[in-house]
């Protein structure tokens, strides 16, 4: 495990409703997002495709649209356990490192794993891809719904998606088509900083909502850039203020790409540490952002991962290290703990300073 951690994190260096309480300022500020339809080709629809791992077996297959009565055979699904839909970004693939990184942290936990793979769709230039992704969405909820039709025990309610970046306003397109042909809403979904450039100005019906699943969390780590900066979500998380992350090279700035894909590595930990992430509540955006939740009364408190709860909802700040792996536990909700100030002095503890 600790090795995909470290050949995740090389990666990560390399690459390295109208308003909602948060401004809607920031990267591609002025991508007014795009509501005119897309059409995807019978033809093209070929490459829109779920690599199914079933929990019964290491043997992974894939399906694409037009094979769901194959799909409902698989062999190694076991409906009776949760799974794990992984939706990428953009420019990702099922194929991907970070794909095949939370396919067997999940694989691990006992999950079925299945991989959305819309790399056809999503390798062009941003705001095209961000059009379309709404009718690959809607491609891809048609294909859970005709699975529902096979009467093989798929159960909406085990599904737990995760959407990252682009990915993140994908599934809510295929949570949203599943809900409007099955009248049933999907179990979780989980939004990895999802993406903001052209979706910042659209309303609920048009990007990633809590009223697309029974319970959906976001995790904010790049409100001001690639990032969504309201709290769209049951559960919002806006680690260390939902900016600006901290580099794991101290002192380093970790700018708008580091930052938004700092939620990967965050939430990789997270599910290996589910109990270590310990947030506190904030009565807004704004006071997450400002880190100045630590005074609030009372304290409430959620734990990011898999085993957040639910009934706890709103707006929560996470602080956390600049190492793996990242949690404070209970040291995060005190401000004498605060990283960032913490760092800064114990660099200047000697009374008189002499080079």
């Amino acid at each position: 495990m600790f090795t995909e951690f470290v050949i995740f994190s090389h990666l990560m260096t390399l690459l390295c409703s109208p308003l909602v309480d948060a401004d809607v300022t920031g990267f591609i500020s002025d991508c007014p997002g795009s509501e005119k339809p897309s059409i995807i080709t019978k033809e093209n629809l070929n490459y829109l495709s779920i690599t199914v791992l079933g929990a019964k077996s290491n043997t992974k297959r894939m399906y694409s649209y037009y094979q769901m009565e194959q799909f409902a055979k698989d062999p190694n699904m076991d409906y009776t356990k949760k799974t794990m839909i992984y939706v990428g970004g953009w420019i990702d693939s099922a194929a991907s490192p970070v794909a095949l990184v939370f396919q067997n942290v999940y694989r691990n936990l006992g999950y079925n794993i299945w991989l959305v793979d819309t790399s056809r769709f999503t390798i062009m230039v941003y705001p095209r891809a961000a059009r379309l992704i709404r009718t690959v969405g809607k491609h891809v909820g048609e294909m859970l719904y005709n699975l529902t039709q096979h009467n093989v025990g798929f159960n909406p309610k085990k599904i737990e998606m995760l959407g990252i970046s682009l990915g993140a306003q994908t599934m809510s397109y295929i949570a949203k088509t599943y809900k409007a042909l099955s009248g049933t809403k999907i179990g979780r979904l989980t939004g990895l900083d999802p993406a903001g450039p052209c979706f910042r100005n659209l309303g609920p019906e048009q990007r990633l909502d809590k009223s697309d699943a029974d319970f959906v969390d976001v995790v904010s780590t790049n409100i001001d850039g690639l990032g969504m900066p309201g709290p769209i979500g049951h559960v919002n998380f806006y680690v260390n203020g939902g900016e600006h992350q901290l580099n794991d090279m101290a002192w380093a700035y970790c700018d708008l790409l580091c930052s938004h894909l700092k939620v990967l590595q965050i939430w990789y930990s997270a599910v290996n540490n589910p109990h270590s992430f310990i947030a506190m509540q904030c009565d807004s955006v704004q006071q997450a952002r400002e880190i100045n939740c630590y005074e609030r009364q009372p304290l409430v408190t959620n734990v990011l991962g898999l085993k957040v709860n639910k009934t706890k909802q709103g707006i929560f700040f996470l602080a956390t290290t600049y190492y793996y792996p990242y949690h404070m536990g209970k040291k995060g909700l005190k401000r004498k703990y605060d990283p960032n100030r913490s760092a800064a002095r114990n660099m200047n503890l000697d009374d008189v300073l002499i080079l």
